[in-house]
This record gives C-alpha cells, sequence and structure tokens, in this order.
C-alpha cells in the first residue's frame, strides 16, 4: 500500500524558494524536479526508496508507491525535516538582518528559504572534494559521472533515479580509469578514497561527529582525513548539521556576494569578511546561505 507523509514545519517557510535553490545545474543527479515536485532515492535503513516532494496545505506531503514501515516513515520525515531545516525558526535571523541597512532586504526577497542541506554526511563531504579547485558546471559533471558508474539507481514513474555511493562502493574506485577517462585530478581520487576509508571503517561518521561537544573538535575530525581541509570542514558541517560556525571561507560566491551588497570593498580581505561575521554570531551558516541566495536576486 503506498505511504503518504505530511510533515510540519516552523514558519516562515518557503518550498517554492527551497525548491528553487536546489537547481544548480543540468547535470544534478540525485535528484530530479519536475513541475514543483521533488523526486529522489532515499536510503531508509538498508533500502533505497524512491520518494516524491511536494507542497502541501501548511505542510510538506511526501509519498511513495512502498508500504513504509512506521520505523522508515520516521526516518523519512527526519530525512526531509533534515534537508529542508524545518524546525528553525527564522524570525531572530530576519530580526538580525533588519538591523542592518544592507542586508534589511533579504527577509522579504529571500522570504522561507532555509539551509537546503545534504543530509548524507559522506556524500557532502565527498561533494566538497569533487568541487574543489573547479567551476560549479564542471563539478556536477564530475559527480555524475561518479554516481553513475559506484551509486545505486532505480526506474521510478519513468525517471532514473540514483543515490550516491556508499564509502564501500567508493572504497573500490577505479583511480586509474577516473584520471584518464573521467577527467578527475589524481589528487581528488585519492581524497576520494582517504574519505571513503575514514567513513567506512568508523574513524569517522555522521553520528560520531553529531556527538562531539564542540565546533572545533569537529573540524578536527573531519581535517584529520588526508585532502579535507577547513574549507571542506566546514561545508560539511554547514551542509549536513546546520553547524552555525562552519563558514566555508574562501568561498568566491560568499565574497562576491559580500561586495555586491557593499559589505566589503576588497574581495580579498580577509579581515573584513571576518570581522562581518562576528556581527551574525549564531547564525553564521545561515547567513552564508542568505548571501548565495542573494547572487540570483534582481
Amino acid at each position: 500500500m503506498p505511504t503518504q507523509l505530511s510533515i510540519a514545519y516552523t514558519e516562515p517557510f518557503s518550498f517554492k524558494r527551497c525548491y528553487n535553490a536546489l537547481y544548480r545545474s543540468d547535470d544534478e543527479i540525485l535528484y530530479h524536479l519536475e513541475d514543483d515536485v521533488i523526486y529522489r532515492l532515499i536510503k531508509l535503513g538498508t533500502d533505497f526508496i524512491p520518494v516524491m516532494i511536494s507542497e502541501g496545505e501548511n505542510c510538506i506531503l511526501a509519498s511513495t508507491d512502498i508500504d513504509l514501515s512506521a520505523e522508515q516513515q520516521t526516518a523519512l520525515e527526519a530525512y526531509i525535516t533534515h534537508w529542508f531545516d524545518l524546525k528553525t525558526d527564522l524570525t531572530p535571523f530576519y530580526a538580525l538582518l533588519q538591523k542592518d541597512t544592507l542586508l534589511a532586504h533579504l527577509p522579504e526577497k529571500l522570504h522561507g528559504l532555509r539551509i537546503v542541506g545534504i543530509p548524507d554526511m559522506f556524500e557532502a563531504i565527498c561533494w566538497s572534494v569533487v568541487g574543489q579547485q573547479i567551476n560549479l558546471s564542471f563539478a556536477h559533471k564530475l559527480k555524475r559521472r561518479l554516481v553513475e558508474h559506484y551509486g545505486v539507481k532505480t526506474t521510478w514513474h519513468g525517471k532514473t533515479l540514483h543515490h550516491f555511493p556508499t564509502p564501500e562502493a567508493l572504497l573500490q574506485l577505479d583511480e586509474v580509469y577516473f584520471h584518464e577517462q573521467k577527467q578527475f585530478s589524481r589528487s581528488k581520487l585519492k581524497y576520494l578514497k582517504n574519505v571513503s576509508e575514514a567513513f567506512a571503517s568508523g574513524i569517522v561518521s555522521q553520528d560520531r561527529l553529531a556527538a562531539l561537544p564542540t565546533f572545533e573538535e569537529r573540524q578536527a575530525l573531519l581535517t584529520s582525513i588526508k585532502g579535507i581541509g577547513v574549507w571542506s570542514a566546514n561545508y560539511t558541517l554547514m551542509k549536513s548539521l546546520n553547524q552555525a560556525e562552519a563558514i566555508p571561507f574562501g568561498d568566491t560566491g560568499i565574497t562576491q556576494a559580500m561586495f555586491n551588497l557593499g559589505i566589503i570593498n576588497d574581495r580579498k580581505d580577509e579581515t573584513a569578511i571576518k570581522t562581518f561575521f562576528e556581527t551574525v554570531k549564531e547564525w553564521e551558516a545561515y547567513t552564508v546561505f542568505y548571501l548565495w541566495g542573494s547572487l540570483g536576486l534582481k
């Protein structure tokens, strides 16, 4: 029997703005967007479940043709709540932005936008590796090649849905083939292998990271993986744990947005950038996401 869940959220929330934030490239392979519906293959326990996600009346609707157990339903609700950060009350954040004349327009222009995260930390950290030192368009092409080769896929409602590879699958990564035929640099391939080994062995895991009491300890555990620097660690913590302090300093989108808004006069002025983020304590990650969002405003 099919399953449909109605998932509550804390206002203000905009499904449309979060839906639009998901579109980054035609090569995005981990979800399919069509007519305001998100199609995604989601791992619940050991099963890969195809799910449709759409906007309901004061809720998000998640449906699948599969009769999910109570445990799977709970896991699916938690996944979607995490993905769109549905429980956070943005009212204090908006009040903070409105105190700054340069940012005061963002609560209206981006009203209800949430941090659209990456619930699977392994996926998030691998994506940070794939995207290092290349443009976003090429990064999506590389991710597609990796997922097509090592990920799980299924056909559902006429659409091919893919799931990111597991750590165990990426341990089998053919470095020679992916360098010579798939345009991956040798360093990216080695770093992906390092990440896979850390997660497959249990040295690093989402639960272990979440259990650590401080941001600094979480950052240190991730950067203990060879090839994972502070930018990748902070990006991962922001997208997977919604860690407020996890600012991916050096991100060109952040500095461009700050320059466009008149927050900084020099995109290389690291002192000015860090000074600005001191003014948005406890909301640093959301400020980053809204700065990125401002780049699409007219």
